[in-house]
């Protein structure tokens, strides 16, 4: 979900460049080297959600960010909008 800079709460404008402008293409490695996946998306997102929720993070470092932690927030501003 995308917020508006000016929706956010003043201590939320990150130091971060969140644009992302993406075009991913698994053409040529599939026909060149014949790359398949070996699990289903579905199983590779459950495991890597299995392995997040088993192993939070201990502490917030400065790359972490507060702010990406901070759910009462995010939800207050889900709400206002």
């Amino acid at each position: 979900m995308t917020v508006a800079t000016e929706s956010l709460p003043t201590d939320w404008n990150l130091p971060y460049n969140t644009a992302q402008h993406w075009l991913v293409d698994t053409t040529r490695i599939r026909q060149e080297l014949g790359y398949s996946e070996v699990v289903t998306l579905e199983k590779a997102l459950k495991t890597t959600i299995d392995w997040q929720r088993s192993h939070p993070p201990t502490e917030i470092s400065p790359w972490t960010g507060k702010e990406l932690l901070d759910y009462a927030t995010e939800d207050r501003i889900l709400k206002s909008i």
